[in-house]
């Protein structure tokens, strides 16, 4: 067997993994008894999940085990760890050594003594300007300037991501060790194994490390391990040889694919607070780990569920190697939309509300215009949408490579395509529409406005596009794909939430007695008021007709005669009537089979209780505020502000002259307090 050969051997590689993971599994308890002996432990702070004291020196632990299995690799795989074709030198592999060296040390000074978040970006910017003066560059596009500025970005991103992830017993290092593998599968398949070595070498280490990180942890690897993790990871990449990176989608593609979690955790961190006027640098429990936990999932859970979605990841980046260049581009992007939908979706859920007031800059007012009123966001998802549906349209029609005609006519039609439906959407109001609250009509719009836009282009084809007026199929499947595609976005909130709610085992079980409209109103009331402790779990409806049918995921079980059973079989703990059409004998009756079976019974009603005028108690303070915003004091003409002169009172301000009531502040107070 020769050198390659033995390189490529299963058992090579799990000897690697194996001597990592022993060497870091042996380390551990000695460095969490060091870590006590010379105090290095975590500090109690507000933006800490876990407030007790905990062992650091992890990092130090990752280190020496991941340089034990890259030893070992070393004597295994010899001369095959230079790729065929790359000239072997040690530029690029020692900008890797050297900036993650550096990273370690940062962070261990971190641990050991703290250090001002500017200081650490300043450090980990040299940290890539040496990987980057090494050698490493990635080749991202044809400017080696935009390539440098590309590679530096890389390395800091990857780099602070780890260091963010690591905020719940084990989240950073499961996904370490899923990450590292999955590259190193992909680096051995390029034939570059001295990158397959070293990821593998980190894989070892940070899965005998997990076995003490796991909730509940001994030990924390500390800003030491994250950020050489990080650095580690991103060097890696960025230091492929060229040679074996030969399209966009290795370069590119396949790395996000694998560190998805991590940088999408991130980003949401880093857009949530931008758009709260908050410092990105500052500390808080806003991460992607906190918002899972705010939905009922437990530590555990969470950390499990991050590595599934580390592990899909790694899956479709080995998926991406073996796809041609089109498709991979469809996969890649689709997964990466697929994430950015759930971190949307988690951006929405907050762990811990903070109540303090901050006045916001002049770009975060932007942002917040461009992105929520201007809905810039949904735009540019939806423009990477259809662009998929077109592009799917195509290759489903020829299932394999373009024809040059066809392909000439996808890149010459595409921004026709993109503009026509994008104008649509505005024409029937697809973007007034609240994602958190989609119904029967958003389908409505969105369905008629992707018909309009499919005969747009289905004339444009037929008037000049000769190949989409040879093949009107083309234009069929991309309708029905738009449609999927779009709808599928639109509805992933609703999606997300019934599943959490499917999984949720929090509050107390209550049966909802009443399947018509009113019953299905309370359903999704108890549901919107999660604060309430109810936990829908079945209907009881006595028209027969609806039994065994489902309202919103829940069943309908049984009647008013089977009431009894009913709470036994689904161990109801309250009962709350929902329908209007019981009458008084019948809510009595309900009430007294619930006494006997010991559960509590409430009743929803619904009304509109009308407030008559001059029929409310108010502050003296207050009545003049509001006869001066309504145009009184005698002088007022309709124009909102009373005093004659037709200049609005600005929103949220005092009214000039009249004096505010008490425990009402103003925007003046909050900017002056900030």
């Amino acid at each position: 067997m020769d050198l390659v050969q033995r390189a490529m051997s299963p058992i090579a590689t799990a000897v690697v993994v194996g001597v990592s993971l022993l060497t870091a599994t042996l380390l551990t308890p000695l460095a969490r008894a060091v870590a006590l002996r010379i105090k290095a432990v975590t500090r109690p702070s507000p933006d800490r999940w876990r407030t007790a004291p905990t062992p650091l020196l992890g990092g130090v632990v990752l280190v020496l085990a991941t340089a034990a299995g890259l030893a070992l690799a070393g004597w295994l795989f010899a001369d095959a760890w230079t790729w065929r074709g790359w000239d072997g030198r040690l530029g690029p592999a020692f900008g890797v050594v050297v900036s993650a060296t550096a990273m370690f040390l940062v962070g261990l000074a971190d641990d050991l003594a703290g250090m001002r978040p500017q200081i650490k970006f300043l450090l980990q910017l040299l940290a890539g300007v040496a990987l980057v003066s090494c050698g490493a560059v990635m080749p991202v596009t044809p400017s080696y300037v935009v390539n440098v500025l590309a590679t530096l970005f890389w390395f800091v991103a990857l780099t602070n991501a780890f260091n963010l992830l690591d905020g719940l017993d084990g989240v950073a290092a499961g996904v370490a060790a899923i990450a590292s593998f999955f590259l190193g599968l992909t680096f051995a398949q390029q034939g570059a194994w001295w990158h397959a070595s070293v990821a593998w070498s980190l894989t070892g280490a940070t899965l005998g490390f997990l076995r003490y990180n796991f909730h509940p942890a001994s030990i924390f690897m500390g800003d030491a391990g994250s950020l050489f993790l990080g650095s580690v990871l991103a060097g890696l990449v960025a230091s492929l040889p060229t040679a074996a990176s030969t399209s966009l989608v290795s370069v590119l593609f396949v790395p996000l694919a694998i560190v998805a979690v991590p940088l999408l955790d991130t980003t949401l961190v880093t857009v949530t607070r931008f758009l709260a006027g908050r410092p990105i640098s500052e500390g808080g429990l806003d991460h992607s780990t906190y918002r899972l936990i705010a939905l009922g999932l437990t530590e555990s859970q969470v950390a499990v569920l991050l590595y599934g979605f580390a592990a899909v990841g790694g899956a479709v980046a080995i998926r991406l190697t073996h796809m041609d260049r089109g498709l991979a581009y469809v996969l890649g992007t689709t997964f990466l939309v697929a994430m950015s939908l759930l971190a949307a979706y988690l951006a929405r859920i907050q762990f811990r509300v903070t109540d303090q007031a901050r006045r916001l800059k002049p770009m975060t007012v932007l942002a917040r215009n461009l992105i929520y009123r201007k809905r810039l966001a949904e735009i540019l998802l939806d423009v990477v949408l259809i662009t998929l549906a077109y592009y799917g349209a195509y290759r489903l029609k020829f299932d394999g490579a373009l024809p040059p005609a066809y392909a000439a006519a996808f890149e010459a039609t595409v921004g026709v395509v993109i503009a026509v439906n994008v104008v649509a959407f505005g024409l029937f109001g697809v973007y007034r529409g609240a994602w958190e609250y989609v119904g029967i009509f958003d389908v409505y719009r969105v369905v008629s406005a992707i018909l309009l836009s499919g005969a747009v282009v289905f004339g444009y084809g037929i008037w000049r596009v000769p190949e989409l007026h040879q093949t009107h199929s083309i234009v069929y499947v991309d309708t029905v794909l738009a449609m999927a595609f779009v709808l599928a976005s639109r509805l992933s909130f609703k999606s997300l939430e019934l599943v959490r709610e499917r999984f949720q085992k929090k509050g107390a079980r209550v049966l909802i007695y009443g399947a018509d409209d009113a019953g299905e109103l309370t359903l999704r009331e108890l549901r919107n008021h999660a604060e309430l402790g109810l936990r829908p779990v079945c209907f009881v409806d006595d028209d027969t007709r609806r039994h065994g049918a489902e309202i919103h995921g829940v069943p309908i079980v049984a009647g008013f005669d089977s009431l009894a059973w009913v709470v036994n079989r689904y161990r109801v703990d309250k009962i709350v009537i929902g329908t209007r059409r019981l009458g008084p004998e019948a809510v009595a009756l309900i009430q007294t089979i619930a006494e006997h079976l010991g559960v509590e019974v409430a009743e929803v009603k619904f009304d509109v209780r009308w407030l008559g005028l001059g029929s409310a108690i108010v502050d003296p303070g207050v009545a003049a505020a509001a006869t001066a915003l309504a145009g009184g004091n005698g002088g007022g003409n309709g124009n909102g502000n009373g005093n004659g002169t037709g200049k609005p009172t600005e929103e949220g301000r005092s009214v000039p002259g009249v004096p505010a009531p008490a425990g009402l502040v103003t925007i003046t107070d909050l900017r002056a307090a900030g």
